[in-house]
C-alpha cells in the first residue's frame, strides 16, 4: 500500500457512498472537532448541522467516520486552571450523529476541562445519542477501554489516548482521558486484537503548529503498530503532518483542524496551515490497509465551518502534505 496511490480529491459533490463487501470497510477520518466558542452562537442561530452541513457528503462517504472531539459537553463544573477551557451544551451531541459521525476520540487535552462534572456530563450526551467514544472515562480501566464497532463482517477496535500533561489522567478509581505511554498502548492494543478484527488508534500528541512529528509522537505511533493496530490517527498539532507506512500500518501523525472557530483575524495571524486540513478515508480489511485517498477541505474564515477545498486550494493542501512525506525520506 505505497502512500504514492493517495489520489489527489475532486473538489465536485462526493457520490452517494456505496456498500462495500464484506470483510472491507472504509474509515473516514478527520481531525478536530471543536464546537464551542463562536460555534455555539452559530449553532444556537442555524441548528446543531450548521458545522457540518458544507462537508455532509465527505463525512458520510465512508462506513465509519471517526473525530477527535475537542472539548466537553457540558454546561456545569468549573474550569480548570489553563489557557483555554472548551465546552459546548450537551443539547448539540446530536448534530456530531446527524452529521455521519460514528466514533469519537476523548483521549485529548480538552475534554477534561471542566473536571469530573464535565466528563461525566459528555459521556451522558454521547450515551445519549448513540455516540461511540473511547479515551475517557469515570476510571482508567473505562478510559483505555475500546470502542468497537462491528460492520460488514468485520470487528473494528478504536483506541484513544494523550500525553498532554495540562490533563486530568483517569485513575484506579478517578475519572480522566487515557494517558499516552508505549507500555499502555502495546498492552491495550494487544487486548484489543483477540477481540478485534482491526485496531485504530488515535494520539492526541505533538507540538502545536509545528509541521514535523516529534521524536515522541513517532514514538507512541510505533508502539501501537508494533503491538498490532493497523491504522494511527494523530492530532493535537492544529496542522497537518505527514503519512508515514510503518510496518504495514499507516500513521497519520496529524490530521490538523476541522471544525475550530477559525475567522478572518485567525487566517492573518495563523497563516493557511490551521485553516487547511482532509477528510482521510482508510479502506481495511483483516489482512490489512486495501486503499487510501484524501479529499482536501478548508475551513472558510467568514463561516468558521468546513468546506471542500477550491481546485487551487486543494493543489496547495495535497501538495503540502506530499511535500511533507518527502522531507520526512530525505
Amino acid at each position: 500500500m505505497p502512500l504514492a496511490s493517495v489520489q489527489t480529491p475532486t473538489t465536485e459533490a462526493q457520490p452517494t457512498p456505496t456498500a462495500t463487501p464484506d470483510g472491507v470497510v472504509t474509515i473516514a477520518a478527520v481531525g478536530d472537532v471543536m464546537l464551542a466558542r463562536d460555534l455555539i452562537t452559530l449553532m444556537d442561530e442555524h441548528g446543531a448541522l450548521y458545522p457540518y452541513e458544507r462537508v455532509l457528503d465527505l463525512l458520510r462517504d465512508a462506513d465509519i467516520t471517526i473525530s477527535n472531539l475537542e472539548g466537553a459537553l457540558t454546561e456545569r463544573g468549573l474550569p480548570v486552571e489553563k489557557l483555554y477551557n472548551f465546552r459546548t451544551p450537551p443539547r448539540f451531541a446530536g448534530g456530531l450523529t446527524d452529521a455521519g459521525i460514528d466514533v469519537v476520540a476523548l483521549g485529548n487535552n480538552h475534554v477534561a476541562d471542566y473536571g469530573v462534572v464535565g466528563i461525566q456530563d459528555t459521556l451522558a450526551a454521547l450515551d445519549n445519542v448513540g455516540l461511540l467514544y473511547s479515551g475517557a472515562g469515570m476510571d482508567e480501566a473505562a478510559a483505555r477501554a475500546p470502542a468497537i464497532v462491528e460492520i460488514e463482517g468485520l470487528r473494528i477496535a478504536f483506541l484513544s489516548y494523550t500525553d498532554q500533561l495540562v490533563n486530568t489522567f483517569a485513575g484506579l478509581y478517578g475519572a480522566g482521558v487515557a494517558y499516552a505511554d508505549t507500555a499502555s498502548i502495546a498492552e491495550d492494543v494487544g487486548a484489543a486484537r483477540s477481540a478485534a478484527d482491526v485496531v485504530v488508534v488515535s494520539i492526541h500528541s505533538g507540538l502545536e503548529y509545528v509541521d514535523e512529528p516529534t521524536a515522541v509522537q513517532q514514538e507512541l505511533a510505533y508502539a501501537a503498530i508494533d503491538a498490532g493496530a493497523l491504522l494511527v490517527l494523530g492530532h493535537h498539532p492544529h496542522t497537518l503532518q505527514r503519512l508515514e507506512e510503518y510496518g504495514g500500518g499507516l500513521i497519520a501523525y496529524s490530521l490538523g483542524n476541522f471544525i475550530f472557530d477559525l475567522d478572518a483575524e485567525d487566517l492573518a495571524s495563523l497563516g493557511s496551515r490551521a485553516f487547511e486540513t482532509v477528510v482521510l478515508y482508510v479502506t481495511l480489511t483483516e489482512d490489512g490497509i486495501a486503499g487510501v485517498r484524501t479529499a482536501a477541505v478548508f475551513i472558510d474564515p467568514l463561516e468558521n465551518r468546513p468546506r471542500p477545498a477550491t481546485e487551487d486550494e486543494a493543489e496547495a493542501i495535497l501538495d503540502r502534505l506530499g511535500a511533507l512525506g518527502e522531507s520526512a525520506s530525505e
